[in-house]
């Protein structure tokens, strides 16, 4: 059973957060929620975004939005700060994502064609190493549809994971995980073998690797909707759901800088 937030202790280097049912309620960034994140960067705290979303957003979210660095398709593309410019760097070679992404291609007409209600998400077009199938914010497809989706793509060879939207799929050599040890060492010069300084907030099934990996994982409490279905469950709990947990994360460590 995971613990109340009031017992995750410090010191916390770095937060790591979710983006769509953790950083946004309802589909968006609360002001609160922004206003929080800001104070905790004004701490010296760096936060990183990590999210399915497509590299298209994660570089104009790393352009205008203060993060440390921002990790997009599950870990296929990260965006980090490199003196006044952005660096980028991919979880598979890019000379193999050509090849790749015909193979996706072809993966999802045969998904579509396969089950009924299912199509390529709307930000597939801004997507560079992995794609996603929409199940949950612009189509609507059961869980079992969703799970049959995930079942199909994976026995084609492809890495695949159901976010609280979209079912995303790539190449089986990355994960939100690994990528966010990378940025251990690149950007906050720590040991990636050793994520005790950091916080990790999540609230979807493409979370359980960080849950796993991260000594200080927590779930905002709309996780509880798939709580049957985590392999890995997170080791703290909020009692707010999507930006008002999160918002109960950053000021808890705050509380233990002062």
């Amino acid at each position: 059973m995971s613990l109340p937030l009031a017992e995750l202790t410090g010191p916390v280097r770095a937060l790591f957060s979710d983006l769509d049912g953790t950083l946004s309620t309802k589909g968006r960034v609360e002001g609160s929620t922004y206003m929080a994140l800001e104070q905790l960067g004004e701490a010296g705290i760096p936060i990183i975004l990590v999210t399915g979303r497509p590299a298209g957003w994660a570089q104009a979210i790393a352009g205008l939005v203060p993060f440390a660095a921002v990790v997009a398709e599950n870990g296929g593309v990260t965006f980090f700060r490199y003196g006044t410019s952005l660096k980028k760097i991919y979880g598979v070679p890019a000379s193999s994502l050509p090849e790749w992404r015909r193979r996706m291609q072809a993966a999802a007409v045969e998904v579509m064609n396969e089950i009924p209600g299912a199509r390529m998400s709307t930000d597939s077009n801004y997507r560079e190493v992995d794609l996603a199938i929409d199940w949950n914010e612009e189509s609507r497809l059961s869980r079992e549809d969703a799970e049959q989706v995930v079942a199909m793509l994976r026995q084609r060879g492809f890495s695949a994971v159901r976010s609280s939207v979209h079912v995303n799929f790539g190449p089986p050599t990355f994960d939100k995980l690994s990528a966010c040890k990378v940025l251990v060492a690149k950007v906050l010069d720590g040991d990636p073998a050793d994520l005790s300084p950091y916080v990790y907030v999540g609230d979807a099934l493409n979370d359980a690797p960080m849950f796993a990996g991260f000594e200080n994982s927590v779930g905002v409490a709309n996780i509880r909707r798939w709580w049957e279905e985590l392999t890995h469950k997170p080791r703290f709990i909020t009692r707010g759901e999507e930006g008002a947990g999160l918002r109960e994360v950053v000021s808890h460590i705050l509380s233990l800088t002062r």
